[in-house]
């Protein structure tokens, strides 16, 4: 439970950035709103790849071409964006902070959230070899991103609606989360979309259609921010 939080923690800090050049600390975590653990089952989308649904989502305002990816849905921990509302051309209005636990208040649907896990864990996860869902490892690789091509594209599925579809024949549930294509994760109170050139973070297999992730460093939203600011 240490590492958790302390996972939860560090998580929180990349999450919580703002156009602030000022070095957050535990306190200014603590006081932060909108960032909440949420306890129940979630949907863990962090190494699925995303399809255009042909459809448009709004996000925080900002319009963008709607992805879905599939998802199995896990239960414990995870950290949620109180400050995630928008409207999906297929799910219909999302909204956190009114609907905490999951996005319509029952138990077919489940928040995509953010959960801690490092290289003992594993979890479900789309194995292209089998074409069956199965308990892998998860790693965390870096891609830079160039839109003219899926793979090498992106879609945001933090704190965005899913809908629970179907169980494996092993017991993997698995929930359809529908999000934006090429928007940034973070920061966590405004949509901002990704770029040409910009380092991206996945747990998705090398080749999967616009994975799901989000670009690093932090700064690079910073100045992301600035620019939209003037």
């Amino acid at each position: 439970m240490k590492k958790l939080l302390l996972s939860i923690f560090t998580a929180t800090m990349l999450f919580s950035c703002n156009t602030s050049t000022k070095t957050e600390t535990l306190e200014d975590i603590k006081s932060d709103k909108i960032v909440k653990i949420h306890q129940g089952s979630f949907a863990f989308c962090g190494a699925s790849a995303a399809l255009p649904t042909g459809k448009k989502i709004v996000v925080q305002g900002v319009v963008y071409d709607e992805g879905c990816a599939i998802c199995p849905v896990l239960s414990g921990p995870s950290l949620s964006n109180l400050a995630m509302s928008g409207v999906s051309g297929t799910y219909g209005k999302f909204n956190v902070n009114n609907n905490f636990q999951t996005p319509d208040g029952t138990t077919n649907t489940v928040w995509s959230l953010f959960w801690y896990y490092d290289t003992t864990t594993t979890i479900p996860q789309f194995n292209p070899s089998t074409k069956e869902w199965e308990l892998m490892t998860p790693e965390n690789r870096a891609f830079v991103i160039n839109l003219d091509s899926p793979s090498t594209s992106e879609s945001n599925m933090f704190a965005m609606p899913g809908i629970i579809f179907d169980t494996t024949s092993t017991g993997i549930v698995l929930a359809r989360v529908y999000g934006p294509l090429n928007e940034a994760a973070v920061p966590l109170r405004k949509a901002i979309p990704v770029v040409n050139g910009m380092t991206s973070i996945t747990a998705a297999k090398v080749g999967f259609p616009f994975p799901v992730g989000t670009p690093i460093p932090v700064a690079e939203y910073s100045k992301e921010l600035q620019k939209k600011k003037h």
